[in-house]
């Protein structure tokens, strides 16, 4: 019976060992924020291509008011010149402004 048990605690301390950060594909996440971060008139005008743009981090982020995560991000992203810093909501790799209406999880962010 000591047995049984020793492996369910475990069991059960492996599970929580599971990493912290959000699920995010980094190749999908660059090529959405790039792609909109090149439509912007300053970065366009400043010559500046999708090499330019950088990942710094993505945290996973809770609308205002409301207490559940519901698979938006927002993702802070600079150029290589550190000229522009700045950030965009994601959400199923889709990328819009707004994140002003979100709150991000410190405790759930991936950085780049």
């Amino acid at each position: 019976m000591k047995n049984i048990a020793f492996i369910g605690w475990g069991l059960l301390l492996l599970a929580g060992c599971g990493s912290n950060e959000p699920d995010l594909d980094k190749e999908k996440t660059q090529n959405a924020i790039a792609s909109r971060a090149l439509e912007q008139k300053v970065i366009e005008e400043g010559g500046y291509t999708s090499k330019d743009i950088k990942l710094v981090k993505a945290c996973e982020a809770i609308e205002n008011g409301k207490s559940e995560f519901k698979g938006n991000y927002i993702v802070s992203w600079k150029t290589t010149d550190d000229k522009y810093n700045r950030t965009f909501l994601l959400k199923d790799y889709k990328v819009s402004n707004g994140d002003i209406n979100f709150k991000e999880d410190p405790d759930r962010c991936i950085e780049y």
